[in-house]
């Protein structure tokens, strides 16, 4: 990224996650890194069922009682990006573009529609239930004339969203962009990772020899990312940089990873050699770390694979252990943790770790956070269709 125009840095943060919705950055992080949990047995969004299903949602309890359920998804993205553009004390920010990341966009009220056997579809209908429709309506209300994207890769969703903004700004296409990745529960995703025997019954323990799948969760985050140059300008304060950015893809199978995580090795190698770095100077690793059996041993083959014997010295963590996997919000919310790693100088645990895995042998900083002098830190994501991508920080 060195020979490219600007360099990209974030100057703003939002996020909503079950853990600790609504509150300040800060109570989140610190809920983070005390190893809190929010994952939880709940009923399902919409349809009637006597069982309840392992997973982290935003209690309903927590909205306005003038949103619905299938309001949710906006209702989420706009706080999220409200809180990211307070906290980068933007006073001027029309120009700026919006780069949005999400899997099943408003899933709800397409099952709503299905569920209530509407047999008339109206214009706003479709245009309420496409992918686009909540990037459109965040540029509406915040008058954002910038490039707007809408992004969908599967669970990399968020962090190419982030990864792609970066690019615009750093070829000059704009100076400030909003990007991000927003996703809410639904009982189309809960129950299709069912029939995919994907869904833990117990505890989400990822790296753990005895884990046994993972937990849906939802959420919202966003970044504003500017050239350095424009947020020194205005006297922003400064997280990070993004110091490298790649997608690479599988080219294997449509659901299930390459067991020896080729296109998520290829996608770290890309990343972090756009800035010229040793593997041994990458101080932090926010994995992909869903708890599923295949995904967590390829996705240690992929960083050993990468690192070499550097590998052993990095600690890695799994938020997903506390969060769930919030599909496109995932790898925002994630791409945060790094960012606040770096800030706080702390690395979050991955909770529920109790027996080592002898092919999953690295440093998951099991359950317990660890101070830890965090100068660069990369997000993992990986997804159906065999995508995949790294994002890398550094301090500014």
């Amino acid at each position: 990224m060195k020979s490219l125009k600007d360099t990209v840095v974030v100057t703003g943060i939002g996020v909503i996650t079950p853990l600790k919705p609504f509150r300040e950055v800060d109570e989140f992080w610190n809920s983070l890194c005390s190893g809190e949990d929010a994952i939880k047995r709940m009923s399902l969004p919409l349809l009637d069922m006597d069982r309840k299903w392992l997973m982290a949602g935003i209690d309903q309890s927590r909205f306005p009682n003038s949103i619905s359920p299938e309001n949710k998804l906006q209702w989420i993205a706009e706080e999220a990006l409200c809180m990211a553009m307070k906290d980068a004390n933007l006073e001027e920010y029309g120009n700026a573009g919006l780069s949005l990341g999400t899997v099943l966009g408003n899933v709800l009220a397409k099952e709503k529609r299905l569920l209530e056997n509407k047999k008339q579809q109206s214009k706003w209908d479709n245009e309420e239930e496409s992918l686009s429709h909540i990037t459109a309506y965040l540029a509406a209300q915040h008058n954002l004339s910038g490039p707007t994207i809408t992004i969908s890769t599967a669970c990399t969703s968020g962090t190419d969203a982030i990864g792609i903004a970066a690019r615009k700004i750093m070829t000059g296409k704009t100076s400030m962009m909003f990007a991000g990745g927003v996703d809410v529960l639904s009982d189309f995703a809960i129950l299709g990772f069912h029939v995919l025997q994907a869904l833990t019954e117990e505890k989400v323990r990822p790296f753990d020899k005895n884990r046994s799948g993972l937990a849906l969760g939802e959420g919202a985050a966003f970044v504003v990312l500017e050239s350095e140059k424009h947020a020194i300008h205005r006297q922003a304060k400064i997280y990070g940089k993004v110091m490298g950015y790649a997608s690479r893809a599988d080219a294997n199978h449509l659901a299930g990873p390459h067991r020896e995580g080729r296109g998520l090795a290829d996608a770290i190698n890309r990343a972090i050699s756009e800035y010229a770095l040793e593997p041994q100077e990458i101080d932090y690793i926010n994995a992909h770390g869903t708890g599923t059996v295949y995904n967590d041993l390829m996705e240690t083959k992929a960083i050993k694979k990468v690192f070499g014997k550097a590998a052993y010295d990095i600690p890695i963590s799994s938020t997903k252990s506390m969060l769930g996997h919030s599909f496109g919000a995932s790898g925002a919310i994630e791409a945060i943790c790094c960012l606040l790693s770096m800030k706080n100088k702390v690395v979050p645990p991955t909770i529920n770790f109790h027996e080592k895995d002898p092919e999953c042998d690295l440093d998951y900083v099991p359950n317990v956070s660890r101070y830890h002098d965090v100068n660069t830190a990369i997000s993992l994501s990986a997804g159906f269709g065999g995508q995949n991508a790294a994002i890398l920080f550094g301090q500014a």
